[in-house]
């Protein structure tokens, strides 16, 4: 066996202590990193992409359209009216052609997502569809267009035309439900005539949905009442024209309906060459009141009425909420003048967007705009929608939590889950700190430690499995056996050999000079 020294033992002792103490720093700072996280997680806004939510969170993502009673209505309560054109699968509208669509006053676009008859999600340019590649593919699109202000609906086609069987169907709704529950921007999910003649089937797609997607509605085309030729996407006891008979030679018929109805239209986009004139129409964006009417005439003038006071919801009408007019380049070439009672203008002279704030206890609001024959086509605007009108001269409203951020749209908005510096900054920190605050009692060990050592009695904080002081000494062995006059026949120390000094014995271990 190897010799084993006082000055070694402590030693190793001391190292013993400082590994342990280090080690217990180290475990402190990890459950500090793991507690912080989720401290500041706790802290966190809810809200989305171009908003999106997490999945845990209880209110709709930014820009979600729903319904209320007969209308659609925006994130804020205020009416919305679509007006845009429906894509076919795989077709990503180039930079040229959503600037075509902001300039003709467009509010909202369909994209089409393919569905096999297996009840897959396929890819629109090679057809495959393991993972359902045809949901990312539209979620490419998706972003594509909210992040230029449209609102989107999801236009779930089966391929060929085949019917999907129900069950398959349900399963293949609760998938792109799930991938598009947190996306902003979004006016829900739309099902073809074909699969929604089954009224026990509807119920139960729209079950599937919901018990995923809380926030977007389901929709579904049937015959239009007022126009059987016609289909209308419904969640009753609302809609909007998703055809109408006749093409595009008939359009006026589409739009005059529309505007009738006090309903909007998503109209397929052409194949090639520019919009179709028609289209280009000044409509209400949205409405911060109760709708009475709106349209254009035959000669280009356009009138909406509508009461401030009163959201679609029977709410109030917070102050500050501002209803918007589109007023496209195609449909006032030469510019146009207004006329208007009950409300200010609170947008800029000439812009192709009109935002109209209600003048405080006004129970109407009319609008009349009038195209003229000399002057200059309105100024347009960057993006789609009515998300930059605002009343300058009131606070910023008290919008609920889905539009509390109206400039962030669609799927483009970082979630709000924190990845920032703190996240490896406190854990760090958390570690340093623990280890400042166990130098002190490890210092106290260690002079109660040394003090055991000068007093040769020891602490009540020394390790039991710690030799005793006195068998430190390198030659202990062979010092056991020697008899001196303070110790006992059998070995044992005398009383007086117990209490000789420390110093003594010390000098008897290092042995005569």
């Amino acid at each position: 066996m190897g010799a084993y020294s006082a000055h070694n033992g402590r030693r190793g002792r001391r190292a013993t202590r400082l590994a342990t103490g280090i080690t217990l720093a180290a475990l402190l700072g990890l459950a500090w990193g793991a507690a912080a996280p989720a401290a500041l997680a706790a802290k966190q806004p809810t809200g989305s992409p171009t908003g999106t939510l997490s999945a845990g969170t209880a209110q709709a993502p930014i820009g979600t359209v729903t319904r209320t009673g007969s209308f659609l209505v925006d994130g804020n309560g205020r009416m919305f009216v679509p007006h845009g054109l429906m894509m076919p699968a795989g077709v990503t509208p180039t930079a040229t052609e959503l600037d075509a669509w902001v300039q003709a006053g467009f509010d909202a676009a369909g994209v089409t997502v393919p569905l096999s008859a297996a009840g897959r999600f396929p890819d629109p340019a090679t057809g495959a569809t393991t993972n359902d590649p045809g949901l990312l593919a539209a979620g490419n699109v998706v972003r594509t267009l909210t992040n230029r202000g449209f609102v989107v609906t999801l236009r779930v086609v089966p391929v060929g035309g085949a019917t999907v069987a129900p069950t398959a169907l349900q399963a293949a709704l609760r998938r792109l439900a799930a991938a598009f529950r947190d996306t902003g921007g979004l006016a829900g999910y739309e099902l073809p005539h074909a699969q929604t003649k089954d009224a026990a089937a509807v119920l139960a797609a729209s079950a599937a949905i919901a018990g995923v997607d809380p926030f977007h509605l389901l929709w579904r085309e049937q015959a239009a009442s007022f126009q059987p030729a016609a289909t209308v996407a419904v969640n009753d006891p609302t809609g909007f024209l998703t055809s109408w008979p006749g093409g595009d030679a008939a359009l006026g018929g589409l739009t005059a309906a529309a505007d009738g109805n006090t309903v909007g239209w998503l109209y397929p986009a052409p194949a090639a060459g520019p919009l179709p004139p028609a289209l280009a129409r000044a409509y209400p964006l949205a409405i911060a009141g109760t709708p009475a009417s709106f349209g254009t005439d035959a000669a280009g003038t356009f009138s909406l009425r509508y009461a401030p006071g009163t959201l679609p919801s029977g709410k109030p009408t917070p102050a500050g909420w501002v209803s918007a007019v589109s007023l496209p380049a195609a449909a006032y070439p030469t510019g146009y003048t207004l006329a208007l009672t009950g409300a200010r203008l609170v947008s800029r002279p000439g812009s192709a967007l009109l935002c109209v704030a209600a003048q405080p206890g006004a129970t109407q609001v009319s609008l009349t705009v009038t195209p003229t024959t000399a002057g200059s086509a309105p100024t347009p605007v960057p993006n789609a929608g009515a998300q930059v009108c605002a009343d300058p001269a009131v606070a910023a409203p008290a919008s609920t939590p889905a539009t509390a951020a109206a400039t962030r749209t669609g799927t483009a908005a970082k979630k709000d889950d924190y990845s920032g510096p703190l996240l490896w900054a406190l854990p760090l920190l958390g570690a340093a700190v623990m280890a400042l605050l166990l130098v002190v009692p490890f210092r106290l060990l260690r002079g109660l430690r040394v003090g055991a050592d000068r007093s040769g009695s020891r602490s009540p904080f020394t390790d039991p499995d710690d030799p005793p002081a006195p068998d430190d000494r390198a030659d202990a062995p062979a010092a056991a056996s020697v008899t001196s006059p303070e110790t006992t026949a059998d070995g044992l120390p005398t009383q007086a050999a117990a209490e000789r000094p420390a110093r003594h014995r010390r000098a008897a271990r290092r042995g005569p000079a």
